[in-house]
């Protein structure tokens, strides 16, 4: 009875308004119509039945005829609508108003006497109710395209990926059930795109969103067969393939994704692929089979690319040694060139220069010795040490030379003797470079102080002088190959210390205040055991002066 409540309002008011105006001929005839008018409306189907539309057209008609009244014009007009919004064909809704109106004007001129503007009247109140029904149509359809339109356009996005135009994740697992479900022998195929975030800062996301639409639209052409493509994340793709000869297709799909992808996008990806039935019976083995080869793809790539960046770097560090090698080298080599031509052209005895050349090939075999220390692999023999002892042994081969510069070398260091586990030999090189560095350092007589002690699991050295100091622009170069300012420095030495500092795995830092002095930290691990040890001194805190 949905909506029926307006007709038999309008039926009640037309029966009561004829009555009272004594409009009716035959009161019970109307009375009659009325109620069957009614009884119609109270089990009313919406569907398109054209007997119920006969019974009811020609009940409105009887009811108008009896009645004689203008208040059922609002009857037809809900019927015509009614007609026009219902499920029935056009032709047949349209036939039915135009009969309808027909009736209605024949009804209206038939209780009125005959004139041409009354018969004007009613054909133009019977032509504009007609309009009025068929614009009314044409608003409601308008409205259920705009509808279909939205709900189809709905299910398109919650379906489809909005930037490719693809299937989206969730209706991917969706139909890849119903795949599987089939049994029918498919090839599923996770793609993911290598560096493509990288690439944001770069091209900028909207750049990205272009290149990820053209691999859309790119793997739409390579696959135009595919059951299934979807984007199956931000970078990554899932397409899925039936399959008659499963190693074929696999080959194929290898050959198009590894070789041509790459060459018509120009970005490489990497791909894992699931066999149905091979490698699982349900959607949820098929993708982790999928998903660890895509994987283990990642991972070989992960792999290639560290190899590839290590021997960049490596290739890198020996040119530049090289270059500052043959640099070193042909400075010396051009002194003695200089001199050996200048003795050729005036028949020059080489005895004067004798002392220079020799100077100068002494020098291209420190740098050549330093050279091949630092770059050569070298056996190593790491044994558990006192570090006291090899400072102390550093002090003995320092001793005459302090003595002739008239510095002074101070060493404090506590009551423990911490141990670890070093090549004593590289740890008196390092020991004995910084500590000839720091007389260097000092033009004038000086103080060089070594201080160690233990910091938690790790040993503490730290080598300080009253020298004139590192600039503050220098101290990030002082570490690298070749980099020296002195006049006869080779630029290896720091950088040998630090190699051997690196093998020990500790650190070494400097601070520097030019006029004051400088110092470098060097930062070991100990061995662990240094509690178990006999000190070197009974004191708390022993200061060695030379």
């Amino acid at each position: 009875m949905k909506g029926s409540w307006i007709f038999l309002i309008y039926t009640g008011l037309v029966c009561a308004s004829s009555l009272y105006h004594n409009q009716t001929s035959s009161p019970l005839l109307l009375v009659l119509a009325s109620l069957g008018y009614a009884l119609t409306h109270i089990r009313s189907v919406h569907t398109f039945i054209p007997a119920q539309l006969v019974v009811q057209l020609s009940l409105l008609v009887a009811l108008h005829a009896a009645s004689l009244s203008d208040w059922c014009f609002p009857l037809y007009l809900l019927h015509m609508c009614k007609l026009f919004y219902g499920t029935a064909p056009f032709r047949y809704a349209f036939s039915a108003n135009a009969a309808l109106m027909l009736a209605y004007a024949l009804i209206s001129m038939a209780g009125r006497p005959f004139s041409w503007s009354t018969l004007i009247e009613v054909v133009f109140t019977a032509g504009t109710c007609l309009l009025l029904a068929f614009m009314f149509r044409k608003y409601i359809y308008d409205i259920e395209q705009q509808k279909q339109l939205l709900t189809k356009e709905k299910k398109h996005l919650s379906t489809h990926d909005s930037l490719t135009g693809l299937y989206n994740f969730q209706e991917f697992h969706k139909q890849m059930e119903q795949l599987v479900k089939q049994k029918e022998p498919v090839i599923l195929v996770l793609i993911d795109c290598k560096d493509l975030k990288s690439l944001n800062t770069t091209n900028g996301f909207q750049g990205v969103n272009k290149i990820l639409r053209q691999a859309a639209e790119l793997l739409r052409i390579m696959f135009p067969d595919a059951l299934l493509i979807c984007r199956y994340g931000g970078d990554e793709f899932a397409i899925v393939l039936r399959s008659d000869d499963m190693q074929e297709t696999v080959n194929a799909v290898t050959q198009l994704l590894a070789s041509e992808f790459p060459k018509l996008t120009g970005i490489e990806i990497n791909f894992g692929m699931a066999c149905y039935s091979r490698d699982g019976v349900n959607k949820d083995d098929l993708i982790v089979v999928a998903e660890h080869g895509l994987y283990m793809m990642k991972r070989e790539s992960w792999l290639k690319r560290e190899e590839h960046m290590l021997r960049s770097e490596k290739l890198r560090v020996v040119g530049e040694l090289a270059s500052g090698m043959a640099h070193e080298i042909r400075n010396p080599l051009t002194t003695i060139k200089g001199f050996l031509q200048l003795s050729k052209a005036g028949d020059y005895n080489i005895e004067p220069w004798y002392e220079l050349i020799m100077d100068e090939i002494n020098r291209m075999s420190m740098l050549t010795a330093e050279f091949l220390q630092f770059s050569k692999p070298h056996v190593t023999q790491y044994k558990i040490q006192s570090i006291q002892g090899c400072i102390y042994r550093v002090l003995s081969l320092l001793d005459s030379e302090t003595t002739r510069l008239g510095h002074q070398v101070r060493f404090e260091h506590d009551d423990r003797d911490i141990q670890m586990l070093m090549d004593q030999d590289k740890m008196l090189q390092l020991l004995l470079n910084l500590v000839k560095n720091a007389f260097e350092a000092m033009p004038e007589q000086g103080v060089v102080r070594i201080r160690l002690f233990a910091a938690g699991p790790d040993a503490v050295i730290e080598i300080s002088d009253t020298g004139k100091g590192i600039p503050e622009s220098e101290l990030d170069k002082i570490f690298i190959p070749f980099y020296t300012t002195k006049d006869s420095g080779t630029g290896l030495g720091l950088s040998i210390c630090h190699k051997i500092v690196q093998d020990h795995e500790g650190t070494i830092e400097v601070e520097s205040v030019p006029d004051e002095g400088t110092k470098f930290t060097i930062t070991l691990p100990t061995s662990g055991t240094n509690d178990l040890i006999e000190p070197y001194e009974s004191s708390a805190c022993t200061t060695i002066s030379v």
